[in-house]
């Protein structure tokens, strides 16, 4: 996402390519390569599912990670999830996800989709915010942080190449 929390793929051009490094790429793999469930919103899935389902030989070192894995994608109007392996919620999705949490030994990945992030902060699933922040303030677009009100504790901090931050944080919990 961009430093004022705009993760917009239709600005990605300006907010997050530019930025690219080694060390970025790196911290993607790992990321992806630790997750065993991989859940997205529909605008997400639909944008990530025509370029990943096309690789064949583990482009990027993620490819076949990302084709094998089981993936969930979150929606009231998708009709069909072609991608390998994937699932549709479409109703009682933080019932579905609350599930699956407790079910799943290892990591389930959110990638970009700010809608269901916000649901799942909201709901109190997410167990740690990972954030790559490129160097850049976009100003417009769709933003992460709108409408949340939440605090977070920081447990990991690294600074990557071209000023790009990568940041982990819990979600602090409700005091009663």
């Amino acid at each position: 996402m961009s430093l004022d929390g705009i993760n917009d793929a239709t600005t990605m051009a300006e907010w997050f390519n530019p930025y690219h490094s080694e060390s970025r790429a790196k911290s993607i793999q790992e990321t992806i390569q630790n997750a065993r469930i991989f859940l997205y919103g529909r605008n997400t899935y639909q944008m990530l599912y025509p370029y990943w389902s096309s690789m064949q030989n583990n482009e990027m070192g993620v490819a076949e990670k990302l084709n094998k894995s089981k993936k969930y994608v979150v929606s009231n109007t998708l009709a069909e999830a072609a991608w390998e392996n994937t699932s549709i919620v479409k109703t009682d999705a933080i019932q579905k996800i609350t599930e699956l949490k407790n079910e799943t030994a290892g990591n389930i990945l959110v990638q970009g989709s700010t809608t269901l992030v916000k649901s799942l902060m909201a709901a109190g699933l997410v167990d740690e915010l990972k954030l790559l922040i490129q160097p850049h303030i976009m100003g417009v677009g769709g933003n992460l942080f709108e409408g949340m009100n939440k605090a977070l504790n920081l447990i990991d901090l690294q600074k990557l190449e071209n000023g790009v931050i990568l940041t982990s944080y819990q979600p602090v919990a409700a005091k009663k």
